[in-house]
């Protein structure tokens, strides 16, 4: 990020020497192909909500549209429950083996447009579940 929030454009962002080499090393040690400089490095840009958190959910205000993005470093750890917990929301209207209310993709809408998070008791907010 730059001063002031902005992103730097992807062209920009250089990747870290240090972590090339870690990179390098560890993938050396498992296999002789990743002997030598790599040809080309770069610096990857990975997928993250604002407050990174995944968004996982119906889209708002699209009929049978779902999302389950931007889970950053943690995608292929998470890729299993993901896959599991959208199956069943899109099958069943509801996932079981995961609480999504978190992750609704509507928790960046106004909230007046939102489908409702927090906790509550009876109709009166009461704070974040986060």
């Amino acid at each position: 990020m730059r001063e002031g929030g902005d992103c730097a454009a992807p062209s920009m962002v250089a990747a870290n020497p240090s972590r090339v080499q870690a990179a390098q090393r560890s993938l050396s040690a498992i296999t002789s192909e990743a002997d030598g400089a790599p040809d080309e490095v770069g610096a990857c840009m990975r997928p993250c909500a604002p407050d990174a958190r995944p968004l996982m959910g119906a889209v708002p205000g699209v009929a049978n549209a779902y999302v389950s993005a931007g889970h950053n470093c943690w995608g292929i750890l998470w890729a299993p429950i993901s896959g599991k917990a959208m199956a069943e929301l899109i099958l069943d209207g509801k996932s079981s083996v995961a609480d999504l209310a978190a992750f609704a993709p509507d928790r960046f809408l106004p909230e007046a447009q939102r489908g409702g998070r927090g906790r509550k008791q009876g109709d009166t907010a009461v704070g974040e579940q986060w």
